[in-house]
C-alpha cells in the first residue's frame, strides 16, 4: 500500500464516500460527499467501486506528501490542484511517484474538489461508509476533518492517464424544485415567490444546509411536528428566509417544507458558497426524471485519452 500524509489540511478536507444509504429510519444520516456527481466522476477515471473512499476539498486545499508510488483523480471544483507545482486540471488523472507533493492555490471555480486515489482511502468505515459524520464524530478518519500530520493508505501502482470528456462540476445559476411535502399550507403565493427573483447564499452556509437571502417567504400558518428531511428540502423558518438542506443535514427537521431541489441539482447546490446567487425553477416530476436521466448518462460517455 501507498500513503499520503497531510501536510497541511487547508479548510476542511474530509475523507466522504457516498454515504450511509438505508439507515434514515434509524435517525441516521446519509452524510457523503455533498457533490456526488464530481465524486461519481473521481471513481470512474480510477475505475474504482461505487464504495470507494475519497477525500473531499472544500475552498481552500490542502497540501499532501506522496508516500509510495499511486496514482489520483481530481474532480469537481477548480481550486488550483497542482502536482509539483505543474497544474492539475479537474477532471484528469495523475500518476503520482513517491515524494510527489499535491497542493492548491486560489480557488478558480466553484467549492468543493474530490481527490481520489487508486484502490480507494482507506478509512474507518461505520453502516457499510467511510464518510466523515461531524455532527457525531465517526466514520472517516477518526471522524474528524484531516489534520496536519495525519497519514492514510492508499492503493499503489499506476494507470493509462485518462480525462472526463466533460466537465465534471455542475456550476448551473438556476436549480430545479418539485412543490414540497407541505407546499399547500403556505399561502397561494409562496412558491411563485420562492421563484420569481434570485437567492444569495448567506455566510451561514455549511455541510448541513445553506441559508439565503432575497424575497421574504411568508410562513405556513400554524405549526407541524417534525417529520423527515429529505436532501434538498426548502425549509421556511418563521423569518421567511429558505434553507436548503444538504447531505449533512439531520433526518428530521421541523420547519415546512415549501419545495424540494430535484437529484439532479444537488451537485449545485454544493458548489454554492457564501455570496453567489441561484434561482428556483418550478418544474415536474417528469422533467425531473428526464434531468436525471441526462446526468446519468454523461456518467456513462467513454473517458478520453489523455
Amino acid at each position: 500500500m501507498a500513503r499520503i500524509r497531510i501536510v497541511q489540511p487547508g479548510l476542511l478536507t474530509t475523507v466522504q464516500d457516498r454515504g450511509r444509504i438505508g439507515y434514515g429510519h434509524l435517525g441516521v444520516p446519509q452524510g457523503g460527499a455533498l457533490d456526488g456527481y464530481a465524486l461519481r466522476w473521481a471513481q470512474r477515471l480510477l475505475a474504482l467501486p461505487a464504495s470507494a473512499a475519497a477525500l473531499e476539498i472544500t475552498l481552500r486545499g490542502p497540501t499532501i506528501q506522496v508516500q509510495g508510488n499511486t496514482s489520483a483523480a481530481l474532480t469537481g471544483a477548480d481550486l488550483g490542484g497542482a502536482v509539483n507545482g505543474e497544474p492539475w486540471p479537474p477532471g484528469e488523472i495523475r500518476n503520482l511517484q513517491a515524494g510527489a507533493i499535491i497542493s492548491f492555490g486560489a480557488p478558480r471555480r466553484g467549492l468543493r474538489a474530490y481527490l481520489a486515489f487508486r484502490g480507494g482511502v482507506v478509512a474507518e468505515r461505520v453502516l457499510q461508509s467511510a464518510s466523515t459524520d461531524l455532527q457525531s464524530g465517526v466514520g472517516g478518519h477518526a471522524g474528524r476533518p484531516l489534520r496536519a500530520g495525519d497519514v492514510l493508505e492508499v492503493g499503489d501502482g499506476g494507470v493509462a492517464p485518462v480525462c472526463a470528456p466533460v466537465t465534471t462540476i455542475r456550476m448551473d445559476q438556476v436549480v430545479r424544485v418539485l412543490a414540497g411535502p407541505r407546499h399547500e399550507l403556505f399561502p397561494r403565493e409562496a412558491l411563485s415567490l420562492l421563484t420569481a427573483e434570485p437567492f444569495q447564499v448567506t455566510p451561514a452556509a455549511d455541510r448541513v444546509g445553506l441559508r439565503l437571502q432575497g424575497t421574504r417567504i411568508p410562513e405556513a400558518p400554524g405549526s407541524i411536528l417534525s417529520e423527515g428531511m429529505p436532501i434538498g428540502a426548502v425549509e421556511v423558518p418563521p423569518d421567511g428566509a429558505p434553507i436548503v438542506l444538504l447531505a449533512g443535514r439531520g433526518t428530521v427537521g421541523g420547519y415546512p417544507v415549501l419545495a424540494t431541489a430535484i437529484s439532479a441539482d444537488l451537485p449545485v447546490l454544493a458548489q454554492k458558497k457564501p455570496g453567489d446567487r441561484f434561482t428556483f425553477v418550478l418544474v415536474t416530476l417528469e422533467e425531473a426524471r428526464a434531468a436525471l436521466r441526462e446526468q446519468e448518462a454523461a456518467l456513462q460517455l467513454p473517458l478520453t485519452a489523455v
